[in-house]
């Protein structure tokens, strides 16, 4: 066994954020990712609901207030901090077992209001998976993930979003490794530049949004893709069932998507069941023939309240369907523990296979401690 810096530097740069928690919907008594966030899309800073959730539903112990309630910021002020901290190994088929340990998150929240109107920053560490160029200045090693305004109606019923932000789209699980995210342009940095419009009608919710690729090299990665894309939801007494669409432009490609979410309740075992199918076109204007991609997510969790959560997921990605032994499968055990309001213990376990390659899958176990302020 050996320490890989490279591998070390490279997941800091794929650093998990903290995205929110699809699990927890339906399954603690709420139905909109926005009842514990400020945020439509989930993810991020907490709302005041969501720290008494944190503590009193999700933990069982503690204080789930800013700073454990020392201090309470005025209400035209939220603030917070993320903190995870990563240990473990992998096993890469025909390659030596590689042990990892890294800062996997440190970004802070800040979330401002006047009237109806919010100015929302997320400011943490830009992780680089190789050697900073000469003269790197500070601002090389921060970056702001997601900067925006926000304006909503009192109601909730109607938001307007401007500025850099993933739009409402998928399962939007904190997991940033995860197929939805993965290869859906949802990784770590890939956030770009973005205006949403979105409402609700009793049981109906709905976002559409254009976007740009983020303009500035240093501080994001992935595809700069341009688009648009729409999510419509419907949500019944246990069950939630969405259909989404997605025009990524870039220009190599176009990428034209559809898709549907769904999330299923199961009251008495205390089940979640939630899955994300995507079909996708990938054509190319400098020719070559149009590619069939399929997306495929399902996970079951189950919950035990307060203190843990215990998840299973597979996951497909097919890049063309027409091509044989292309795909990426995965097998997932996501087991979380929540000892205190404001502490998790997430250790994941993954088996991957690729190019169809079932029999030698690579491993990955990763133990995740996370604090948020």
């Amino acid at each position: 066994m050996r320490l890989s810096v490279l591998a070390l530097l490279a997941l800091v740069l794929l650093a998990g954020t903290a995205e929110a928690y699809p699990q927890f919907t339906l399954a603690l008594g709420t139905d909109r990712c926005s009842a514990c966030h400020f945020s439509p899309a989930g993810g991020g800073l907490i709302n005041d609901y969501g720290r008494d959730e944190a503590g009193d539903t999700l933990s069982g112990r503690g204080d789930g207030r800013f700073a454990h309630g020392a201090w309470t910021p005025p209400s035209w002020l939220a603030l917070g901090a993320d903190v995870r901290l990563a240990a473990g190994a992998k096993q890469l088929d025909g390659q030596e077992r590689e042990l990892l340990a890294f800062p996997m998150q440190a970004d802070t929240y800040t979330r401002i209001v006047v009237s109806r109107v919010s100015l929302n920053l997320t400011i943490g560490l830009n992780g680089a998976a190789r050697p900073r160029a000469d003269g790197a200045n500070p601002l090389s090693y921060v970056a702001s993930r997601q900067h925006y305004l926000m304006y909503e109606l009192p109601s909730g019923n109607l938001t307007v979003r401007a500025g850099r932000f993933f739009p409402v789209f998928g399962v939007r699980t904190q997991d940033h490794t995860a197929y939805p995210r993965r290869y859906m342009d949802q990784g770590t940095l890939e956030e770009p530049y973005a205006f949403e419009i979105g409402g609700s009608a009793g049981a109906w919710e709905g976002y559409l949004a254009g976007f740009i690729g983020n303009p500035i090299p240093f501080t994001g990665a992935g595809a700069k893709a341009n688009g648009a894309t729409a999510y419509v939801e419907r949500r019944f007494e246990k069950v939630i069932v969405a259909g989404q669409g997605r025009v990524a432009l870039t220009g190599d490609d176009r990428r034209v998507a559809l898709g549907a979410v769904g999330k299923y309740w199961l009251e008495g075992p205390k089940l979640l069941a939630m899955a994300e199918l995507d079909v996708q076109r990938q054509s190319f204007p400098g020719g070559g023939d149009p590619r069939l991609q399929l997306l495929g997510f399902a996970q079951l969790t189950r919950m035990i309240m307060p203190g843990y959560m215990i998840g299973a997921a597979v996951q497909r990605w097919s890049p063309d369907l027409t091509l044989g032994g292309s795909s990426r499968n995965a097998l997932q055990l996501d087991v979380q523990a929540f000892p205190w309001a404001h502490v998790e213990a997430h250790l994941l376990t993954r088996l991957e296979a690729t190019g169809g390659d079932t029999f030698d899958p690579n491993l990955l176990v990763l133990l995740q401690l996370h604090y948020y302020l």
